[in-house]
């Protein structure tokens, strides 16, 4: 029968090591998974406060902490993004050509916290909804 000695500074190094792999791992980390915002399909008037934007299949939007991405599952032509701050000001605005390309990213890391609408428009559509930076 084999008797193998373990010493307990052999046991401490071991768990030192491991944990600086783990407090590493943590170190490299990437950005959470950016919130969806669900877009509302112009149908009927905004609502007047939700968190998110309502459903529409060919236009969707993320908010993360630094940018906030606009996806448009198929071409729809030319599509103007517009963004609005609490106070109903336009805080950005843009065309996006959706036949040339599916998706745009907005950065918002020095936009001021408090509540925003994005609305995406396209033909006689409309999409809108909610988002807070905080």
């Amino acid at each position: 029968m084999l008797r193998i000695k373990i010493s307990r500074s052999l046991i401490f190094k071991i768990c030192l090591i491991a944990g600086l792999v783990l407090s590493a791992q943590f170190s490299f980390a990437v950005d959470p998974i950016p919130d969806p915002i669900p877009l509302d399909n112009g149908q009927k008037e905004p609502p007047t406060q939700t968190n998110g934007l309502t459903k529409e299949p060919s236009v969707s939007a993320t908010i993360s902490e630094t940018e906030l991405d606009v996806y448009f599952e198929y071409g729809i032509g030319d599509a103007t993004i517009t963004v609005y701050d609490a106070f109903n000001n336009v805080v950005y605005q843009e065309t996006v050509d959706t036949d040339a390309t599916s998706a745009t990213s907005i950065q918002v890391s020095n936009w001021s916290a408090g509540d925003y609408m994005i609305t995406v428009t396209y033909g006689s559509t409309t999409q809108w909804g909610y988002f807070s930076i905080e």
